[in-house]
């Protein structure tokens, strides 16, 4: 009797140590991040007394996944918003808005429209479309800083996310010697991998599980492993070689490289992913599109008009050449492709990937996607073989505003996929081609006379231009009208006219006339002419009117009116002016980014909440662990007693026996 009550007494003072231990534990580390508090668990022995099982953590699962599943969707919206935020404050500031540049650029054009004459008014004009190009350089640069800063960001957090991969490989041979060698499951060790998976899952989504070792395996959120057993894998990032502003994220299994799909990638990397390839690339190619419509507008008015020189207006910008690109067996056939947008067709260009394939032996097929990889409308199919290209050698695909250079068809096989997009990039590309500004064409390239002899009050104007080309309109290489173009408008009543060329030659008749607007456009002469004339009201028989490139003065501002005009019209796809564009795209930007602000709020109440779930379970409690704690003291002091007692009752049987 003395013995088991012995042995009784013997196995609750070591519960009561061990427990007491577990209770020190538990308050030495209750301010230690990611610590989840234990417990010493005990069962009754059938041979009396109780007996110690193991010392565990107090953690759920469930609960864990969900903390590391919102602490990633946390990092996601935070880390977008961040991002989002600092492209809005970019874009809305006064100083630097587009908006300000264009009201500036053409209000000078319009002073200039005054007195066309004034070299002072001129150059005020050149030099503030300079200031419009280099305006559009620094966003452009603002643009490629934020990129680069995100790459550097992204980078970083690929480094990151590889050395706690390696520390939670690690950790899994640890665990697996250290319990190898006890009963008791290594706690510690097991807390530092949770939270080392909860810091993993704020750059990224992840699923952890535990194998039949109870060691921790991590997968991406796509099902791509990141660590096995004592085994771990590298996420690398490659350009990608169709799209090089995108990046392709792979998963490196040593010899070889498994493609990670980019979409959905949670945490803060998915964030920089999506940025990167989304709102960073969509500013890019907005502010691209938008260089180009406004310099290939103000290019094909220039070249309607004559300069300070009375000489045809060159193109008043330059862009730089579009890149394409193409997987490495094409690459030495890109020198063979080249394109480029078609003279007054930017209105067409899209912020779209543009790729160009061959379908078979005489077709070609363009098909946009969007930042998504997603086609947007049908493919533009044509055979060049069957179309006319210009003189150097550039087809003309109208669907597309685009002009498109093949030097050598047999060199393309089947399948072979180039990829382009005319707006990235084009703003920084963007430069002042004119060098002073003598180049504006502010003038009329033609001019137009009413008789002296007239018997009406009806006075002709120039009513438009549309081409001076001099292969296909009726001006020639040196400025002058061609012979057999339009000179005279002669009525042979007031409701009929004929037009005639410089030797008095008929051109056309027409009978019936209506209105008096557009008087070559009804002979069916206006496109070849490349203009068009109207007259002022009913004319009388015998009324005549001049047309010639000899009466123009040195103050007209035909063309220049119509420079400015190009402000108000609707050049950006055809859907809205330069200004309207810009603050529209200012505006897309301040919802999103007001948008993404909400989200991480909401993000971070959510995240919040499960951390709490979290504590109130495995954080320590000092109230609790201090009740525990003289709970021990007294079941220690209470199984002292009963080995006391033992001693005493095995003492006296002795006692006895004497």
């Amino acid at each position: 009797m003395g013995s088991n009550l012995y042995s009784i007494g013997l196995s609750g003072l070591l519960s009561s140590n061990a427990r007491i231990n577990t209770t020190g534990q538990n308050t030495a580390n209750v301010d230690t991040e990611g610590y989840s508090r234990q417990r010493t668990n005990t069962v009754t022995s059938p041979m009396g007394g109780v007996v110690l099982q193991d010392t565990s953590r107090l953690v759920d699962k469930f609960v864990s996944t969900q903390v590391r599943s919102d602490v990633s969707d946390y990092s996601y919206h935070d880390t977008y918003s961040s991002l989002l935020s600092a492209s809005d404050s970019l874009f809305a500031e006064d100083s630097v808005a587009l908006t300000g540049y264009l009201d500036k650029a053409f209000g000078a054009l319009q002073a200039a429209n005054n007195d066309p004459t004034s070299s002072s008014l001129r150059e005020l004009a050149h030099s503030s479309l300079n200031n419009l190009v280099n305006q559009y350089k620094t966003l452009s640069g603002m643009i490629e800083d934020q990129e680069n800063l995100v790459d550097q960001q992204l980078e970083t957090s690929l480094v990151d996310i590889n050395a706690i991969t390696s520390k939670i490989s690690e950790l899994n041979d640890k665990v697996l010697r250290e319990e190898g060698l006890s009963r008791s499951p290594a706690n510690e060790l097991r807390d530092q991998q949770e939270l080392l998976a909860k810091d993993l899952s704020k750059y990224i989504d992840i699923d952890v599980q535990y194998d039949e070792k109870g060691l921790m395996s991590v997968q991406l959120g796509s099902g791509q492993p990141l660590i096995m057993d004592q085994q771990h894998t590298e996420l690398k990032a490659l350009p990608n070689a169709i799209s090089p502003n995108k990046v392709d994220l792979v998963v490196n299994f040593g010899d070889y490289n498994v493609a990670l799909k980019t979409k959905g990638l949670g945490g803060s990397l998915g964030a920089l992913v999506d940025f990167r390839s989304g709102f960073g690339e969509l500013a890019d190619r907005t502010l691209g599109q938008h260089a180009i419509v406004m310099s290939d507008a103000l290019n094909t008015q220039n070249a309607k008009g004559l300069d300070a020189k009375g000489e045809f207006g060159i193109d008043l910008f330059e862009r730089r050449p579009i890149q394409i690109f193409s997987t490495r067996d094409n690459i030495d056939k890109l020198p063979n492709i080249s394109v480029k947008v078609s003279g007054g067709e930017s209105s067409k260009i899209t912020t779209d990937t543009y790729k160009l394939t061959r379908t078979d032996d005489d077709r070609f097929a363009i098909t946009k996607y969007d930042l998504n990889d997603k086609a947007a409308g049908q493919s533009v199919v044509f055979d060049l073989t069957a179309m006319t290209p210009d003189s150097k050698g550039y087809y003309k695909i109208d669907e597309l505003g685009l002009d498109l250079r093949v030097a050598d068809l047999s060199k393309f096989d089947e399948d072979d996929v180039f990829s382009f997009s005319p707006s990235a990039g084009a703003a920084i590309g963007l430069s002042m081609n004119a060098k002073n500004g003598d180049a504006l064409a502010l003038s009329a390239p033609v001019g137009v006379s009413t008789s002296s002899n007239n018997l009406s009050d009806a006075r002709i104007s120039l009513s438009a231009v549309t081409n001076t080309s001099h292969d296909s309109s009726a001006f020639a290489m040196d400025g002058s009208l061609y012979p057999s173009a339009p000179h005279q408008i002669y009525f042979t009543s007031p409701n009929s006219y004929v037009i005639r060329d410089v030797s008095g030659v008929e051109l056309a008749k027409v009978d019936n006339v209506q209105q008096y607007s557009n008087l070559l456009e009804q002979a069916g002469l206006a496109k070849e002419a490349g203009f068009d004339v109207s007259i002022s009201s009913v004319p009388q028989k015998g009324d005549e009117f001049s047309i010639t490139t000899e009466n123009i003065g040195p103050s007209d501002n035909f063309n220049g009116l119509a420079l400015v005009n190009l402000q108000n019209s609707h050049l950006v796809e055809g859907k809205a002016s330069l200004t309207k564009a810009f603050a529209g795209y200012v505006s897309y930007i301040g919802t999103k980014a007001a948008e993404s602000a909400g989200h991480a709020e909401s993000s971070e109440v959510i995240m919040n909440d499960s951390i709490k779930r979290r504590d109130r379970l495995s954080a320590v409690s000092l109230d609790e662990e201090a009740v525990n704690l003289m709970k021990y003291q007294q079941s220690y002091s209470a199984s002292a007693q009963v080995v006391t007692a033992a001693r005493t009752t095995f003492e006296t049987l002795l006692g006895i026996m004497r």
